[in-house]
């Protein structure tokens, strides 16, 4: 069995990991069409659960493509608010933040 690592960039807020409910937000997490966030949970050790925007993400054995942002004026408050809606408890705008991290499944 091994360790799969993958880098992010991503524009997020961590929703903590000790009541997440996995299969509540799978399409969110594998990323399908129509999402309105994206969500990467520590599903293997617990110490995070974000919920935001994927910038950047590292492909296998090739580490991250050039990701060039040109501003940061992310929607704070829609995100937030969708974040909040699907979750059901406020997350507010100022709890998102640039987050540069390693992921291992």
């Amino acid at each position: 069995m091994g360790v799969d690592r993958t880098d992010y960039l991503m524009f997020g807020a961590d929703i903590g990991a000790g009541d997440f409910d996995l299969d509540k937000f799978e399409p969110e997490i594998d990323g399908a069409p129509g999402r309105c966030f994206d969500i990467v949970y520590d599903g293997m050790g617990g110490q995070y659960c974000l919920a935001g925007q994927i910038i950047a993400k590292s492909e296998p054995y090739e580490g991250f493509e050039m990701a060039k942002i040109e501003k940061l004026d992310f929607d704070r408050e829609g995100l937030a608010k969708a974040v909040s809606e699907r979750l059901g408890r406020a997350v507010m705008p100022e709890d998102f933040s640039l987050i540069l991290f390693s992921h291992f499944s």
